[in-house]
């Protein structure tokens, strides 16, 4: 019978669907960040596998997992957990194999479409009886359709990005570690960051969060987009530099902005971003959709089952 420790956050549809969907003979030892350390280790020394739910799994719990054969997330991003020592433990991470690629998508276009049509100002605006002040008359709005439109990471999320995108008639560009074929049938061409920075309106980042990619649009990169360009940030806050991004913005460097996530999360409130009208922000729920959620402890269930067959997992994010 395998024992199952799920860490959750605030994620209740996640829980309730999994108490649904899991095989009857599966036990799952549900922790959270305020459960106390004893209780987690006791979970952690006999989990058969590690489900996660919107938390991070820390070294110390990984070092008890002796008997894990599999960290299931169930997001996209792994940056909650250390993949090294992972690795060095033999216990292969996996993440929601797409899981979420739908809707993170279509929040990057909805940040794109809000941030150059104006939408969050112009409600504001309409609610308090201002009508239609000129920066939003047509002047200074723009469209989506016939832009060239940057993806940064052409993974799951940014290749089907780059699918939405068709319909718009964009010139899609994409920079990638490797070819995404995928997002290459949709039309998508694969550049350098310094060229898709230099010729995009609007650049959005599908890259995960690791050495390579925390704070790698800083202000280099801003300075090479064009003044009238836009930046989409759905995937982690520091993949890019927030100082040097309101530095941007306030002078003008760059025409906005559209952020899902920050460095820090929550969000302080006094963050600057915050304040300026040409940035669009949310609290970091693009892949947060009703249809979603079953697609992803679907996929979970189905890779752990498979491995408790042995099987060899999907979707794994560490090095073998």
């Amino acid at each position: 019978m395998p024992e199952v420790l799920v860490f959750s956050g605030p994620a209740l549809p996640l829980l309730d669907m999994a108490n649904e969907m899991k095989p009857d003979d599966w036990n799952l030892h549900i922790r959270t960040k305020d459960s106390p350390e004893s209780e987690v280790a006791e979970a952690a020394e006999k989990a058969d596998f590690i489900l996660v739910f919107g938390h991070g799994v820390s070294d110390d719990v990984l070092r008890l997992a002796k008997k894990t054969k599999l960290v299931q997330l169930c997001s996209a991003g792994f940056d909650g957990i250390n993949l090294g020592l992972a690795g060095e433990m033999g216990i292969p991470v996996a993440n929601n194999g797409g899981a979420n690629a739908i809707p993170v998508a279509e929040f990057a276009v909805t940040l794109a479409l809000a941030t150059i049509r104006h939408l969050i100002v112009s409600v504001t605006d309409t609610r308090s009886g201002d009508w239609m002040r000129p920066e939003v008359d047509g002047r200074d709005s723009h469209e989506l359709f016939g832009a060239t439109v940057g993806i940064i990471g052409a993974g799951r999320i940014g290749s089907t990005v780059a699918g939405m995108l068709r319909g718009f008639e964009t010139t899609t560009l994409y920079t990638d570690k490797v070819r995404s074929e995928k997002a290459e049938g949709f039309g998508a061409t694969r550049v350098e960051l310094d060229e898709l920075l230099e010729r995009s309106d609007i650049v959005t980042l599908h890259t995960p969060l690791d050495n390579s990619t925390r704070g790698m649009i800083g202000e280099r990169e801003l300075r090479l987009m064009k003044r009238t360009a836009v930046l989409i940030n759905t995937c982690r806050g520091p993949v890019v530099n927030e100082l040097e991004l309101q530095a941007a913005l306030e002078d003008e460097e760059i025409w906005g902005a559209g952020l899902d996530v920050f460095e820090q999360e929550p969000v302080d409130p006094d963050n600057p971003l915050l304040k300026l009208e040409n940035v669009v922000v949310a609290p970091h729920i693009a892949g947060k959709s009703y249809e979603s959620y079953p697609r992803r402890v679907r996929f979970a269930f189905e890779n752990m089952v498979k491995v408790w067959q042995g099987g060899k997992p999907g979707s794994i994010v560490n090095p073998e």
